[in-house]
């Protein structure tokens, strides 16, 4: 059988029996310094607060990631803010969900009374921008962002995954149509090995997209991650998603009819990950969540998950050990 151990960093015992892990979780009191309510929305003369500064170039966090080496028993996350994930196991597939790599939604958003920009840095631009496996939830522009697909290099070995909306915007911004793959909810296809892609279920949070979608990977060794994408609530929602995952990441920004903290936490509870990740409610103004009342939602509703508040600039691995019986 297999025991979850989880780390920002290294920290195993000398005969790797025994799992240590940060109980005093360090990647969360790191993330505590960070303001995601410094910037008003609606005061358009005030410049944007960047909530952290740009820790290092482009070129060189891609490439620090690309060379990054993941044990068999791990997996590498990166959290690049909003639904914006990178994945890696030990096979050296790289893999993006959501990736939203410019402030296009500022500009296409300028004539609402309250401002979308992002108040995170562009940790990677779309030119340097090198992944095996691009894939998209849904077709929201904070999703899949026509700025960052028009300038991202198009070569032939990513492969850009996506229910019909997706589709056609990756056409749309100069996809090849061969690099296309539509995937349904429910939906299982192999990407490369032995990792697995599966659609799920997500419920649109209004009538611009309604082809919204969770997905749920699974790699070599074992460890399942499940996204939720943006879903809202329905009665059927805790029935309808992959349950028993390893790791849930989960959207928490109640504002834009995405599920609120409370209603995320009551998901999870009904999933029964080993981890919870909350996502989408740090890069935009206006767009924001409060992860520490999602991690005080998780003990209301009395979950056993753990909650991550991922770091940015580093990953953070999730890894799986043979345990004796």
């Amino acid at each position: 059988m297999t025991q979850g151990a989880l780390h920002s960093r290294e920290s195993l015992s000398g005969d790797e029996k025994t799992v240590v892990t940060d109980s005093t979780n360090g990647e969360a009191r790191a993330a505590s310094r960070y303001n995601f309510a410094a910037n008003d929305p609606y005061d358009r003369s005030a410049p944007i607060q960047m909530v952290l500064p740009q820790a290092m170039p482009s070129l060189a966090f891609m490439a620090s990631i690309r060379s990054y080496q993941v044990s068999s028993d791990a997996l590498a996350i990166w959290y690049l803010g909003q639904n914006g994930f990178l994945l890696k196991d030990a096979s050296g597939l790289l893999i993006g969900i959501d990736l939203y790599l410019s402030d296009s939604c500022a500009i296409t958003y300028a004539d609402l009374p309250f401002r979308l920009n992002r108040q995170l840095p562009v940790f990677i631009e779309p030119e340097d921008l090198d992944v095996d496996v691009f894939v998209t939830t849904h077709s929201h522009q904070d999703h899949a962002d026509p700025e960052t697909l028009r300038r991202l290099v198009k070569n032939d070995v990513t492969d850009f995954f996506g229910p019909w909306e997706s589709i056609q915007r990756y056409l749309e911004c100069g996809v090849p149509q061969g690099r296309c793959r539509l995937i349904h909810p429910n939906e299982e296809v192999l990407l490369a090995g032995s990792t697995r892609l599966r659609g799920a279920f997500a419920l649109p949070t209004d009538d611009t997209d309604l082809n919204h979608m969770g997905l749920v990977l699974k790699f070599a060794n074992g460890t399942t991650f499940y996204n939720t994408g943006d879903t809202g609530h329905c009665e059927l929602l805790q029935s309808l998603v992959p349950h028993g995952v390893d790791i849930c990441a989960v959207c928490i920004n109640g504002g834009f009819r995405n599920l609120d903290a409370m209603r995320a936490a009551e998901l999870v509870k009904a999933i029964e990950p080993r981890v919870a990740i909350p996502c989408h409610y740090d890069m935009m103004v206006n767009n924001t969540g409060n992860p520490w009342m999602f991690r005080s939602s998780l003990d209301v509703v009395g979950s056993t998950a753990r909650c991550v508040i991922m770091p940015y600039y580093e990953p953070w691995l999730y890894r799986r050990f043979a345990v004796p019986l």
